[in-house]
């Protein structure tokens, strides 16, 4: 089972904090998803990716050891984005199929790209900050816990989350 990286999970750091256990940027191999562009989230951190017929994602892969993984990544992503089985392009095998972070309901899309460079000298820290308060909330079961400590390090997501 492999996962398509993107965005904020390119970072080893927050990688390792989802999925619960080192996760090295070495696991990983360059890949290509098409069909769709990497957009910046209106006042988010992360982005989201837009439907785009000529348009092509840079990313890379990394191995989801079980289902229990899945299920953490699709955790992190929240209510707004969810993984999909896709086809994406390995530079090493080829077409091969990869859960990839899709969907965008409730996130306004920015007109604008998303660089990960950007991110790192931006909102790393902050970001890893929320990322372990919410995986935390995770392991703990308590999902209510985790929207409250999402929306206390201020993620928006909490917001359009609840219920």
């Amino acid at each position: 089972m492999l996962l398509f990286a993107y965005g904020t999970l390119l970072d080893p750091d927050v990688r390792s904090i989802v999925l619960g256990r080192p996760s090295p940027d070495g696991e990983g191999r360059p890949a290509l998803l098409r069909g769709y562009r990497r957009v910046a989230v209106v006042g988010e951190a992360f982005p989201a990716l837009a439907e785009d017929p000529a348009g092509t994602v840079a990313g890379r892969l990394f191995p989801l050891r079980n289902d229990f993984e899945r299920q953490r990544v699709q955790f992190f992503e929240g209510y707004a984005q969810t993984l999909v089985e896709s086809v994406v392009e390995c530079s090493v095998a080829g077409p091969v199929p990869a859960f990839a972070c899709l969907g965008s309901a409730g996130l306004v899309l920015g007109g604008e790209g998303w660089d990960f460079a950007s991110w790192v000298e931006a909102h790393k820290p902050t970001y890893l900050s929320a990322t372990a308060a919410w995986m935390a909330a995770w392991e703990t079961g308590l999902v209510e816990r985790a929207l409250d400590n999402w929306a206390a390090h201020g993620r928006g997501l909490a917001q359009s989350a609840a219920l």
